[in-house]
């Protein structure tokens, strides 16, 4: 090696960060089946026993996967719920675009690979997300009439599904019901969403 090419040193934290970002590259554009470790290495300009050495093996990696989309779908949802300054409609909308640029079909061909969900636990991450709406809900509501925790649990799961679902198979489902997959489309079926929180949440 020529004296003046000098290796590149990185903290065991960067070394990390740099298979994640690798291998979350290459199952954005192979699907699930790009994650090979050979290929991670070679993505990453890195030995194949490096990621062995950061994570033991290929499910240690797919459990580090989880566990950073997770984390980031956790921060997106709380921190839109969170938004008291907007509307329930702003507040949706917020919702539904932290699953978009991939995010989703990440989680989807994560969940392909780990389908036990045994890399992260639910409760973690839907109790999280669930206690940050009902504080919300509860701060929000006259005296006396706070809703139950459990109907702000099932309003999470609602939310949580039409957002995964339109980010996964929306454009498919919208033209299965005869509708363009157009902003307006989305935005309608959101107005008509938040619409129907605040009826439910005056009858609760």
């Amino acid at each position: 090696m020529p004296a003046s090419v000098k290796r590149l040193r990185r903290t065991p934290e960067q070394a990390r960060q740099l298979i994640l970002d690798s291998a979350r590259e290459l199952i954005a554009r192979s699907g699930p089946e790009g994650l090979r470790l050979q290929e991670i290495a070679a993505a990453a300009g890195i030995s194949h026993p490096l990621i062995l050495h950061h994570f033991g093996s290929r499910e240690g990696l797919v459990r580090a996967l989880v566990q950073e989309a997770v984390a980031e779908l956790r921060d997106r949802l709380i921190g839109a719920m969170n938004s008291a300054e907007y509307s329930l409609e702003q507040q949706l909308d917020q919702v539904f675009e932290a699953y978009r640029d991939g995010l989703a079909q990440r989680l989807a061909w994560l969940a392909t690979i780990d389908p036990t969900g045994e890399a992260v636990s639910p409760a973690t991450i839907m109790h999280d997300i669930a206690a940050s709406l009902h504080a919300s809900r509860v701060a929000a509501a006259p005296p006396g009439t706070a809703p139950d925790r459990a109907d702000s649990e099932m309003l999470v799961h609602l939310i949580a599904v039409a957002a995964f679902g339109e980010a996964i198979v929306g454009t498919r489902l919208w033209r299965s019901a005869g509708l363009q997959p157009t902003h307006d489309t989305e935005n309608r079926f959101r107005a008509w969403l938040a619409a129907l929180i605040r009826e439910h949440s005056v009858r609760a």
